[in-house]
């Protein structure tokens, strides 16, 4: 059981607006509050607002040294959506959230996560059963 706690989690999804990025700021503490101990977002690389090849090759780096990822899905972000396609060809674990009731997510979004749940505390039980099935 230790050891699922000690897996690195890297947090994807948009974090331009202000409700976005508290979203994924309170996703991260939700996964610590639940005992994960390795979980990062792209905020803690840094944001540069005309892109920066050095924050891309980074985001990139965190994406290869992952686990699992984890993907806010809401707004299909086209920068996530190419996070998703780079983790499923490095073939991690991918937990998408969905949590928007207005739209339909589509079914290739859907497929490439492998797991699509609509809450945080989803989230937190979806690694934790994926992980200890692994293991």
């Amino acid at each position: 059981m230790s050891g699922e706690k000690e897996r690195d989690i890297f947090i994807i999804g948009p974090f331009f607006t202000t409700s976005e990025e508290a979203f994924m700021r309170d996703l991260k503490s939700a996964m610590e509050n639940a005992g994960f101990t390795h979980v990062k977002t792209p905020l803690d690389i840094g944001y540069v607002e005309s892109g920066s090849s050095e924050v891309f090759e980074e985001d990139l780096r965190c994406i290869e040294r992952s686990d699992v990822v984890v993907a806010i899905l809401d707004g299909m972000d086209a920068g996530t959506m190419c996070e998703i396609g780079y983790a499923r060809a490095k073939g991690k674990m991918i937990v998408g959230i969905w949590t928007d009731r207005e739209r339909r997510l589509d079914p290739f979004v859907r497929w490439l996560c492998g797991s699509v749940v609509r809450s945080v505390d989803e989230v937190i039980r979806t690694i934790h059963m994926c992980v200890m099935s692994s293991e």
